[in-house]
């Protein structure tokens, strides 16, 4: 027969090694060696001497990180690997910790991905893979694990409230009525029970109810949900308004490295933007030379912040984006449009009008603005699509200089380049966690839980950036550095 020979029932003669299992250069190797270099005290600090032995904590680490990598990232998923995958085998040497003994784990040592993160960074900037001349920052929504049916106004709550406090009056009457016929039947001693389980279910709610509404006054919410109350509804492009979080990334040009990352409940990109950048500081041991990103992350902070620190931003305005994209055309002229005389302190309509100076708006923590109003009002030919207020009115900011300046850096040719840079930077990055590792949407609830779990997304790209750094400049896979 023309065939090799093929029989399942052939025994060993001698017993294989695991490293005959996987092919030099899998990504399973990778991250065998790189969890090695990882100091991981404080995890084995966690662990005591009494009870039964442990499964050993690298070992598990390997199983996660491996696992994240692939996207697979439910406990049952993982503990079936574990008997059936050859990586996962080679990785945690034949042992078969069940589900939840992986779930304990990853719950309970969550607080540690930060350290380990940092570590993963620096061992990359120990390879030479670390270039920190340009960072793109972006950002995404992740739908939380919660429903939006769950997700209740204050007025929504007071009244759910109030009908569960009547719902179980009336439990409470129908318990005591059943009572006293007992009593008459039995006698006083006869029989005693706990309370009916739809009681207790109610009093569950009930608390979850005012657990919400404390930090409903707490935080000055306007909506909280039920499920996960540390979520926020944002929207969606694709499903629309969903509980989720914003999970935030600073990607260095070179090989598209995480070398930040944070995940909030506030929507709004600009509050994190220092942050941010701070962690890339402090993670990496310099600032970059140049940063992008896009209108979310504008705001005259953190211009000035840009300013202070010496880094050269491209960042354009939320209007100029808008005005751009032609998204906004509820006006026929936009602010931009004025021209500013700065001897007569009065801003210039397209069509000649003046716009003098009004006022002074005083506000708290931050500069003042001027207040401009045009003196003609109804009697412009153009105040119907100028405005819809009596007489036009414009807000000068004394941080708009910057703003003025970072318009011209981004209309030149060189700073259009570089800004349209941005995209291929940053953007992969979420492309390949949420559609090609399936990590749209988080399995966690409340907001530490799922800050770990984020890291846990970002330390599986870096790992995979590493095996692809490694392949393509075809190092050897056993690392002999150490972190830094």
């Amino acid at each position: 027969m023309p065939f090799k020979d093929y029989d399942q029932e052939q025994q060993f003669l001698l017993p294989p090694s695991l490293h005959d299992f996987l092919p030099e250069g899998h990504l399973a190797r990778v991250i065998n060696e790189v969890v090695k270099e990882l100091d991981l005290r404080k995890l084995y600090a966690r662990y005591s001497d009494l009870g039964s032995p442990a499964y050993h904590p690298q070992m598990m680490i390997k199983v996660l990180f491996y696992a994240y990598a692939l996207g697979e990232r439910s406990s049952r998923v993982i503990a079936h690997r574990l008997k059936s995958d050859l990586a996962y085998m080679y990785l945690s040497a034949l042992q078969c910790p069940d589900f939840r003994t992986i779930c304990r784990f990853r719950q309970e040592n969550l607080a540690l991905l930060k350290d380990f993160f940092l570590q993963i960074v620096r061992l990359c900037r120990e390879m030479g893979m670390l270039s920190l001349g340009t960072i793109a920052l972006d950002s995404t929504k992740l739908k939380a694990n919660a429903s939006s049916r769950r997700t209740r106004k204050s007025r929504e709550l007071e009244e759910e409230m109030a009908s569960l406090d009547q719902e179980i009056e009336s439990i409470l009457r129908e318990c005591e009525e059943r009572d006293r016929l007992e009593d008459e039947e039995m006698g006083e001693e006869g029989n005693i029970y706990d309370p009916p389980e739809e009681l207790q279910d109610k009093e569950k709610l009930r608390k979850r109810l005012r657990e919400a509404k404390e930090k409903f006054l707490k935080e000055q919410r306007r909506e909280i949900n039920l499920t996960d109350p540390d979520s926020t509804t944002m929207l969606h492009r694709h499903y629309g308004p969903e509980p989720s979080y914003n999970g935030l990334v600073a990607v260095e040009k070179e090989n598209g490295l995480i070398v930040a990352a944070s995940l909030t409940n506030n929507p709004a990109d600009c509050t994190s933007f220092q942050d941010l950048l701070e962690e890339v500081e402090g993670n990496t041991g310099e600032k970059p030379r140049e940063l992008l990103a896009d209108s979310g992350f504008f705001s005259f902070e953190n211009l000035e912040y840009l300013e202070e620190k010496g880094i050269e931003g491209y960042m354009p305005d939320q209007m100029k984006e808008s005005i751009r994209k032609g998204t906004r055309r509820n006006r026929a002229y936009f602010k931009s449009e004025f021209r500013y005389d700065q001897e007569r302190d009065c801003y210039i309509c397209p069509e000649g009008e003046s716009l003098p100076l009004k006022g002074i708006t005083r506000r708290k923590g931050k500069p003042d603005l001027k207040v401009y109003q045009c003196e003609k009002g109804s009697l412009c030919p153009k105040k119907g699509e100028c405005t819809r207020m009596k007489r036009r009115l414009l807000l000068k900011d004394p941080r708009e200089p910057l703003m003025e300046k970072m318009r011209v850096r981004l209309s030149t040719p060189e700073g259009r380049s570089k800004y349209q840079k941005r995209k291929a930077i940053v953007e992969p990055v979420f492309g390949d966690l949420k559609h090609n590792r399936h990590m749209g949407s988080l399995l966690l609830r409340g907001r530490r839980k799922v800050s770990g779990e984020f890291l846990l997304m970002c330390i599986a790209h870096n790992l995979r950036k590493i095996c692809r750094h490694l392949r393509r400049e075809r190092v050897s896979f056993r690392l002999e550095m150490a972190v830094a």
